[in-house]
């Protein structure tokens, strides 16, 4: 038997041949799937960070007055004690008040509502660094200081 003797094929069979329809691809849905997975990990990506600069805004505040109650003691000369009496506080100290200055300014520079604390402990660091405790202003610094840390 040759090829042109092959009897040919029912009209049934070609007919379901020819509507099946071809193999569906995958492509559609593993991009669907890609590109959910890539703006998912964006979207915590984000939020993940936004969150972690409030918390640590949060953190360098509370250090900035841990820091400022550990230096101890701010004289105070506006009233009248002799300024001789006081020329300066001890090194520690005068690191511990600039350290809290620049935890407050990190907080600051974060979340503006700490921009008080800042301001103040920048006066307040100014007149320790200067050893002049007379001055009315940065004397006001430390009450305002004192004020807010004690908010929380």
């Amino acid at each position: 038997m040759t090829a042109l003797d092959t009897p040919p094929l029912p009209d049934d069979d070609r007919d379901t041949e020819l509507e099946s329809p071809p193999p569906a691809s995958r492509r559609p849905l593993v991009l669907a799937a890609v590109a959910g997975f890539v703006l998912g990990i964006c979207v915590v990506g984000l939020l993940w960070g936004l969150s972690g600069q409030r918390a640590g805004a949060n953190v360098d505040a509370a250090a900035a007055c841990a820091a400022f109650a550990r230096a101890g003691h701010i004289p105070d000369t506006t009233g009248g004690v002799d300024a001789a009496q006081f020329t300066r506080m001890s090194d520690d100290s005068v690191h511990r008040v600039t350290g809290a200055t620049e935890l407050a300014k990190a907080a600051a520079t974060f979340d503006g509502e700490y921009q008080p604390l800042a301001k103040s402990l920048d006066a307040v660091n100014k007149m320790v660094l200067s050893s002049r405790f007379d001055n009315r202003d940065q004397q006001a610094a430390v009450v305002q200081v004192e004020q807010l840390c004690a908010r929380g």
